[in-house]
């Protein structure tokens, strides 16, 4: 865009084209504002989470002339898309701008610096217990320095030249004012952002940059214990609103904090538009939902394992990543220990889709699968979900092997190879059909994240988990047919015959990995000696490597199997866990089911 010497009066066209140089330059740094990422938690993401949302505000919005037109649209999609705790702390500021700003084509130096002044108590009621010397800090003080100055200039030039000044002082202080950050000798990741943002701006009245910001590559800090959460979970919602009896901007806002302040800490709360966005740091992401839900349908639910993150920064680069999606069941504590990551399937709930394993649990689950109408649906993760996990993991690995559900019972295997070629064409990524699901699907990751462990090669693992498959087997023992049916894995026909004679069927997958019949009973005492009956057969004929207990909500249960099973082989199961969402929507409350690894031949 042209532009006179120094602009005067800047429409929807001038802001825009800030915005998109700021976002240039945010993600010309996205690597350095990740690798000085240490607050509020070390999880090396600041700069791909401000980048990102700059990136929405930029692409999304329609072109408009108007400046205040053009501001609604970057303020929506910012808040829409925002993401971290850096990105909604920046679109929440934006979004203030935009409730102070009245209908105008065009504004003045005088008229923009009042309307970002005024916009930093929006941004200070938005989040919970603000920090000092973090990017509220720098915006503020930013902003502070526009009111105070905004008769000394006539044209924008000037005035941000300037007031980027004040900005990178501000972001300097930052080093003393956070305990953590003068630990490390950083700046604030997140205002370091948005300093880069202030220098895109000027980039656009001149390509000479006004004070290059030092960035010491040599002296990054390293990752410890001090700089984790006591939070696990970084989770987002964006929430449809619309049909809301009361959207009163500061009113909602207090009582949205009031009901989640208690989940966790790093609270930003922000609507406009009857679109409400949340971001919360929390060990249990399925409550902050939950509570959430009331307000109306979700658009869109995030939950980042910021443990996993600050796992995958200590690491050395290299080596060898693993991943399954969220029906492979197998402990999280295991899953976490051993670094391995964890694509989640969608749970569909009245329009709204959650996130497996993350943003929904059985507690939450069981209820809504009794509903009469609109029983919960699975969904496979959506193409953009899986790209940005497979992008993440191959940057930080030399290769990845990814264990996926059985093609034959959802879409996903599919999605991963589209997604893979697209992604990293050039990667070593395989990818393996495990013909399996659930606890049978968790043994097989397990089995590959001990090798990984002992160090074996790429071509190895992939070659024994390969040799593991047919020998690999689930037996689900139902309480009943009712969910199978709903679930749609039991044709209705065959279901209300079973259900009416009270039949307990045992459920398995095939050699092709469908699902399949594998013998019934009419009483848990029934399946049980059938189950027994078929361990102590294959112990005797095949030998057992190794075997899991999932279960439905019925840890007695899977508790009674494990003693029994132990006796008849001599040894402990690899695990005992719950199953998922996505599981349990076709299995139903209280199922167990027994999984295997037959010996090698």
């Amino acid at each position: 865009m042209d532009y006179q010497l120094d602009l005067q009066q800047a429409n929807g066209f001038h802001l825009l084209d800030w915005f998109a140089s700021g976002a240039e330059e945010v993600a010309a740094h996205k690597k350095f504002l990740n690798d000085i990422n240490v607050f509020p938690v070390a999880d090396g993401d600041t700069g791909t989470n401000l980048s990102t949302t700059l990136r929405a505000m930029v692409e999304k919005p329609a072109r408009a002339q108007s400046f205040a037109g053009m501001l609604q649209g970057i303020s929506k999609s910012g808040l829409e898309s925002a993401r971290g705790n850096s990105g909604i702390i920046f679109a929440s500021f934006v979004n203030g701008i935009a409730l102070e700003c009245q209908p105008a084509e065009a504004v003045d130096v005088r008229e923009f610096s009042s309307i970002a002044y005024r916009a930093v108590k929006h941004l200070y009621e938005a989040v919970d217990h603000p920090v000092e010397g973090t990017l509220m800090s720098v915006i503020r003080d930013w902003a502070s320095f526009l009111e105070s100055n905004k008769d000394r200039f006539t044209g924008f030039r000037e005035l941000f030249s300037s007031a980027y000044q004040s900005a990178f002082v501000s972001l300097e202080k930052t080093k003393e004012q956070l305990q953590v950050l003068k630990k490390h000798n950083v700046v604030d990741s997140g205002a370091a952002g948005f300093v880069r943002f202030l220098q895109g701006i000027n980039l656009t009245f001149s390509r000479q940059r006004s004070v290059e910001m030092k960035e010491d590559t040599q002296s990054l800090p390293v990752i410890t214990g001090e700089e984790e959460t006591a939070f696990r979970y970084c989770v987002e919602a964006l929430v449809d609103i619309s049909d809301y009896h009361d959207r009163s901007h500061a009113a909602l806002t207090e009582k949205i904090k009031h009901e989640l302040i208690h989940l966790g800490d790093s609270l930003i709360v922000n609507h406009l538009d009857g679109r409400l966005k949340v971001h919360i740091h929390t060990n249990n992401p399925e409550l902050v939902m939950e509570r959430l839900a009331q307000y109306g349908p979700f658009i869109e639910q995030k939950a980042d394992d910021m443990a996993l993150q600050n796992r995958l920064r200590s690491l050395t680069p290299g080596g060898i990543g693993l991943l399954t999606d969220s029906i492979a069941d197998i402990p999280d504590d295991y899953k976490l220990a051993h670094v391995i990551s964890t694509l989640p399937m969608g749970v569909m709930i009245d329009g709204s889709a959650y996130l497996d394993k993350f943003t929904i649990q059985l507690e939450q689950l069981f209820p809504r699968m009794g509903q009469k109408e609109g029983y919960p649906t699975s969904s496979q993760p959506e193409p953009g979900r899986i790209q940005a996990m497979l992008s993440a993991l191959t940057e930080q690995f030399d290769s990845l092997i990814v264990l996926s559900v059985s093609d034959r019972l959802s879409g996903t295997y599919q999605a991963l190879v589209k997604a893979a070629s697209v992604i990293a064409p050039d990667k070593k990524i395989t990818l393996i059909d495990t013909k399996l699901n659930s606890g049978a699907q968790g043994l097989l990751v397990r089995a590959a994240a001990e090798m990984i462990a002992e160090g074996q090669a790429h071509e190895q693992i992939v070659k024994r988990i390969e040799e593991m498959i047919p020998r690999t087997k689930i037996y689900v023992c139902l309480n009943t047919l009712v969910y199978a049916v709903r679930g749609g894995r039991v044709p209705d026909t065959i279901g209300k015959v079973g259900i009416k004679l009270g039949l307990r069927p045992i459920m398995t997958l095939d050699s092709s990995g469908n699902g399949a019949a594998f013998g019934v009973a009419f009483s848990q005492a029934g399946l049980t000696k059938k189950i027994l009956g078929l361990v102590q057969k294959t112990k005797q004929r095949k030998g057992i490597q190794a075997y899991s207990i999932v279960h439905g909500g019925n840890l007695a249960l899977a508790r009674e199997y494990a003693e029994k099973i132990t006796r008849i082989t001599g040894t402990e199961p690899s695990f005992i866990t719950e199953i998922s969402s996505a599981v349990a929507l076709h299995a139903g409350p209280g199922t167990v089911a027994v999984c295997l690894v037959e010996g090698a031949a």
